[in-house]
């Protein structure tokens, strides 16, 4: 014992002191007393301090405290104190001595942390001083905006009314004009000011409300177009009407924000540039970006931009520097965020979100169908829970930890048995099922709640003492929404609770601009921003809606991703599939299949129609029968929008032939000579791709040369048009195929040709294109469409008829790229699973 404290005694005497204290009757008494420290203190030997008592040493007040420490001690307790002696602050520590169990010694030692001390007491000065100092500047700014805005009334004021004066010549108005810019300038960085200095005061309050987003963003736009005008700048909008955008935020505040972000955006813009103004949900908020295609910043200057007077690095507009610091803060107050991307000489993308109404969580999107789910805690309605569960004590403590929510309803069972009967008789919204159960094993409850009609869309959490991670993983994989392990941390179960019940599934699906038009023009509107909330659902199911979906072809890859896509989504909203024909591209067969389907009196049709003259009539009939039509990729002659079918979707099929352009062209090093096959058809979404190939190629690669075009009418005739066009133009370097099916058509001719160095393009992730790519084959890279989710948009554009919610005419999803370099990311993006063996074995 004794050598362990003349170890730490040599280490402490060196920076401060080190003692002991031992007990006479109610006395504590120095008995030992060593380090720089006592002499800092005024002790001038040891002997002023050893054998003396605490009383002796020290003043009444201080000795009475030191007492109090070596008695707590003495009692066990190892004690540390600060305390101040001569000007001297120091820490102290003390700790008991045991001998057979009796504390017989309180030991010491204490440190000098006079300096640390004093930093602490300048830091607390200094914020205090910067706090005050602080508050008078925005004291100072909120007065003087004050003062500014008196003498500026009667500014403005006055030279509002000499601009009604008729009498003024030419001249004179453009003064009075000069006078009302600068005076609204200044009148707007003086607002601007005081917002601050309010918001830096903890003055600026806000009024959340529920708003809409779409009438807020069009007031603002109708402002800022005439300044956009003056600089030839258009203003593009990707929010259609029939999108109820609601946001949680003060009006006023995000009218400001708005109109300081579209101001920068044509302040900041080029002569004839362009301002898109798109938005999307992104789980629980929505996201607006602006974005410009104006002079641009580093990314050095991404955080720098939202520091109150920083001006961009090269500017020479006017402005200063406070606009965007005070919609950060404003964002901020609102619960939002926002943030900026931009490169130089190319133009900026402002992004904010704000939350969401809790009612308007979206359940199911045109990214990915989502499972339905309970209503979260801050709504009115209960959820309605049961926990099959055979153990009373843990039956006990969820029933606890449950009431804790007065928005949750706990239904309780004892066997797999008993709370398949509930499940079936009650209205459940999330089962918790324990997997170990007496009757029924909890996998085979789970088995038999999904394959029961009234019991198959409830929401299913695992619960187990099983906490290995393959039995987790194998749980999830059989389609548990969501696994806890035994015991149960309360705080984590009621989160994975809310999380479960307000679930959103997010796919990955690209947020490019949309470049296609619809048949007729229509300006598109990006799938990812339709949405259904759990109300729109819960209205769908009730009243068990019938549909049908009438294909040109089901045997490809597409075809067959887009029919999952509607059936998912469809299966999610509680409609019925009656039929999914195919016409095997024959008009009179699709006529008929109408006939058939129209037999069974569906609700909803959603169909790619053959030929648009040919079929017209059929669909003419169904709409005539109330059926609601959504189409798919092309619209029949003589049918109006939303009189006779609800919308048209389609891929970005213009953004596809760009891309599949871009490969070409790389791929030739820019030079060589290319074909073109495409669809002989009226069908504006293989026109689209032809067209925005031949574009690209002639507009950007003038060292590639269209020498030879020829067109298909069925899928068939890719082999022999391109055997043809091999045959004539031996020096064919290259050849675009509309699609991916006559595209392998194409491969065959130019093997058989024994042209192994032509390079192939197409629109289309077909599973055969797809392994070609992979061995870097002939075909090269593709377009790729989205089919599953532009299915799940076909279907929850039918639910928006159903509802009758306005619809957009035309709506897209976006075009992908894809070369051997990403093709097992696009294989899973498109098709919603993992690329088949044999495409992942190529890659290697």
């Amino acid at each position: 014992m004794f050598d362990s404290m003349s170890i730490s005694q040599v280490s402490i005497t060196n920076m401060g002191m080190f003692y002991k204290f031992t007990k006479k009757e109610n006395t504590f008494i120095c008995t030992y007393c060593n380090g720089e420290l006592l002499s800092r203190l005024g002790f001038t030997k040891q002997e002023d301090v050893i054998g003396r008592s605490l009383l002796d040493i020290f003043p009444a007040a201080i000795a009475d405290m030191k007492s109090k420490y070596c008695q707590q001690a003495w009692e066990g307790q190892f004690i540390q104190y600060e305390v101040t002696f001569n000007d001297i602050y120091y820490a102290a520590f003390l700790s008991p001595v045991f001998d057979g169990g009796n504390v017989v010694e309180v030991v010491g030692s204490s440190i000098n942390i006079s300096e640390r001390k004093k930093m602490e007491n300048e830091m607390i000065q200094a914020k205090e001083e910067a706090e005050k100092a602080n508050m008078a500047k925005s004291d100072f700014l909120s007065k003087m905006s004050h003062e500014l805005r008196t003498p500026l009334n009667g500014i403005l004021g006055f030279a509002q009314l000499l601009e009604l004066d008729e009498s003024l010549n030419e001249q004179q108005q453009d003064f009075v004009q000069e006078i009302l810019n600068g005076g609204s300038h200044l009148l707007k960085l003086i607002n601007e000011i005081l917002d601050i200095s309010r918001i830096e005061t903890g003055k600026l309050k806000v009024s959340i409300e529920e708003v809409h987003l779409q009438n807020v963003m069009d007031e603002c736009i109708s402002i800022v177009q005439p300044l956009a005008k003056k600089k030839n700048i258009s203003i593009q909008k990707q929010l259609h009407q029939g999108q109820d955008v609601l946001v949680l935020a003060d009006p006023m505040r995000l009218k400001q924000i708005l109109l300081n972000l579209l101001d920068n955006a044509i302040k900041y813009n080029r002569e004839g540039g362009q301002v898109n103004i798109c938005c999307h949900l992104e789980g629980d908020a929505q996201v607006v970006h602006i974005v410009d295609t104006g002079v641009g910043f580093s990314a050095e200057e991404y955080s720098k931009v939202f520091v109150p007077f920083y001006r961009i690095e090269g500017t020479k507009e006017e402005g200063t520097g406070i606009g965007l610091s005070l919609v950060k803060q404003l964002m901020h107050l609102m619960g939002g965020k926002i943030s900026v991307t931009s490169h130089k000489g190319k133009g900026s993308d402002f992004c904010f979100c704000l939350p969401i109404p809790n009612d308007f969580r979206p359940v199911l999107r045109g990214a990915e169908p989502i499972e339905p789910s309970a209503e979260n805690d801050r709504k009115i309605d209960n959820y309605r829970l049961l926990y099959i569960e055979d153990n009373e004590s843990n039956l006990h403590l969820v029933s606890n930890i449950i009431q804790s929510k007065p928005s949750y309803t706990l239904l309780s069972a004892r066997t797999g048995k008993e709370g398949l009967e509930i499940a079936r008789n009650e209205k459940i919204d999330l089962i918790l099922l324990d997997l170990n159960l007496p009757d029924i094993d909890g996998y085979e409850v789970f088995d038999r709640l999904k394959a029961n009609e009234q019991t198959k869309d409830i929401v299913i959490i695992g619960v187990s003492a099983n906490a290995m991670p393959q039995d987790i993983q194998h749980t999830l994989d059989k389609g548990f929404d969501n696994y806890l392990t035994k015991p149960l941390n309360v705080k984590e179960f009621l989160s994975i609770i809310s999380e479960t019940l307000n679930s959103t599934i997010n796919q990955n699906i690209p947020d490019h601009k949309i470049l296609s038009t619809g048949p007729y023009g229509e300006e598109a509107v990006s799938a990812k921003t339709l949405q259904l909330s759990l109300k729109d659902l819960k209205k769908i199911k009730e009243k068990k809606y019938k549909a049908a979906i009438a294909m040109h072809y089901t045997e490809n890859d597409w075809s067959r991703s887009q029919v999952e896509g509607v059936k998912a989504a469809f299966e999610k909203m509680g409609i019925e599939v009656v039929a999914v024909t195919d016409a095997q591209f024959s008009w009179e067969q699709q006529v008929t299949d109408i006939e058939t389907i129209l037999s069974k009196k569906p609700d909803i049709i959603v169909s790619i129609p053959v030929d648009p003259i040919s079929t017209a009539s059929a669909y003419q009939r169904a709409a005539g029968a109330g059926v609601k039509l959504v189409f798919i990729d092309n619209i029949p002659k003589g049918l109006q929008y939303g009189k006779d079918y609800v919308s048209v979707v389609s891929a970005d099929n213009y953004g596809n032939g760009i891309e599949s352009a871009h490969i070409m062209a790389e791929k030739l090093g820019g030079k060589g000579k290319v074909g073109v096959i495409y669809h002989n058809a009226d069908f504006f979404a293989t026109k689209q791709r032809t067209e925005a190939f031949e574009n690209t190629i002639r507009e950007n690669y003038p060292g590639i040369q269209i020498v030879a075009r020829e067109g298909i009418a069925s899928p068939k005739d890719g082999e022999k048009v391109a055997s043809a066009m091999l045959n004539k133009h031996q020096d064919l370097n290259g050849i675009f195929v509309v699609w991916d099916v006559p595209a392998e058509g194409a491969m065959a001719a130019a093997l058989t040709a024994g042209r192994n160095d032509l390079v192939i393009t197409t629109i289309d992730l077909g599973t055969n294109v797809a392994l070609e790519i992979a061995r870097d084959g002939l075909i090269k890279g593709l377009g790729a469409q989205l089919p599953y989710q532009q299915g799940v948009a076909e279907a929850i554009l039918a639910g928006y008829a159903l509802l009758e919610k306005q619809t957009p005419a035309y709506v897209a999803v976006p075009a992908l790229k894809v070369t051997k370099e990403n093709i097992l990311d696009a294989w899973k993006l498109v098709y919603n699973q993992e690329a088949p063996d044999i495409i992942q074995s190529a890659i290697k």
